[in-house]
């Protein structure tokens, strides 16, 4: 009964928070391409159908210019072009954008502050048609920081433009059984303080959690099989991967790994999985923590496809009893 309750106030609340490879790959050779028809500069969304994440042909653009902005090819606001988040006053110009792409999309959005260096961004969706009882909160997330030695396109743009992708597809998504958080988290290249600090305010406002999804670059696939690596995925999670994978071709390779956002919430008891390319098996970015880790050497053809099989995934647990 105290679940339900603090879950129905998270929802509640939704009402009224502020608005808050190759080497390379498939990637534009100037700014110019960087936008498109899928983010006009009025601020308004103008999507065609897009019933399936198949049919999303705004998805690779919207992704180009959301890793574009975040690595320092292009400004992420009037004047400011980033050269990495690790800095606070970056990882703030950083949040603004998020907190504003939140509310551009009509996600109602908050700051998380944990701590006086460390704030989250926290979007959340609510349900189509209310909420079934014992109906638990999805998460959907990244870290929004870098290391300083370089723009971070790949660690971790590339999760951040797949949390911001899943907004835009799922708040379209008739039949949503379950609320969805878009988590950005904070201080990840810092020990996972960020969702470490998230994790315990869930456990703290006993909120029920059905799935946590932390996404950590998908950026590199230099064998061409578009296999996606499951970071410690709970069973329940594994399952629902591996049956996707095998319907779409997609090779799924579970592994014991816990340097990412997914292991603050296996720590906390709450089921998690994290994604992304083939860390372990060394099918990873080679420019993982420097200075080239830039927007050109982003494989758009990888990453917007893992996307695409990813918020299938992810569909048909927010549309599940």
């Amino acid at each position: 009964m105290v679940r339900a309750m603090r879950l129905a106030a998270l929802i509640a609340a939704c009402a009224v928070l502020p608005a808050c490879g190759s080497d390379g790959a498939g990637s534009p050779t100037d700014a110019s391409d960087l936008t498109g028809d899928a983010s006009p500069t009025d601020g308004s969304l103008t999507d065609a159908a897009c019933t399936t994440p198949a049919a999303c042909d705004w998805l690779e653009a919207y992704q180009r210019e959301v890793v574009g902005k975040l690595a320092g090819a292009q400004e992420i606001a009037p004047g400011v072009t980033l050269a990495h988040r690790a800095s606070a006053a970056e990882r703030e110009h950083a949040r603004v954008y998020l907190l504003a792409e939140l509310d551009r999309l009509g996600i109602p959005a908050e700051r998380h502050a944990y701590r006086a260096s460390g704030t989250n961004v926290v979007g959340t969706l609510a349900p189509a048609d209310g909420t079934p009882a014992g109906a638990g909160l999805i998460v959907i997330g990244a870290h929004l920081d870098s290391v300083a030695a370089g723009p971070g396109a790949a660690d971790n743009a590339t999760g951040v433009s797949i949390v911001l992708a899943a907004a835009r597809y799922l708040r379209e998504v008739p039949g949503r059984r379950h609320p969805v958080a878009f988590v950005l988290f904070d201080e990840e290249e810092l020990g996972l303080i960020g969702s470490k600090a998230y994790a315990a305010r869930l456990v703290t406002e006993q909120v029920p959690v059905a799935a946590v999804h932390a996404f950590d670059m998908l950026s590199y696939d230099m064998d061409g099989d578009r296999a996606i690596e499951l970071w410690s995925p709970v069973a329940a999670l594994e399952a629902a991967y591996r049956e996707h994978g095998l319907a779409a071709g997609v090779p799924i390779q579970p592994v014991t790994f816990s340097r990412s956002d997914h292991q603050a919430f296996l720590d906390r008891g709450l089921p998690a999985v994290g994604i992304g390319e083939e860390f372990a098996a060394d099918d990873h970015t080679p420019h993982y923590h420097q200075a080239t880790d830039t927007y050109d050497r982003i494989d758009f053809t990888y990453l917007p496809a893992s996307t695409r099989f990813a918020l299938g995934v992810i569909e048909a647990g927010v549309t599940a009893p």
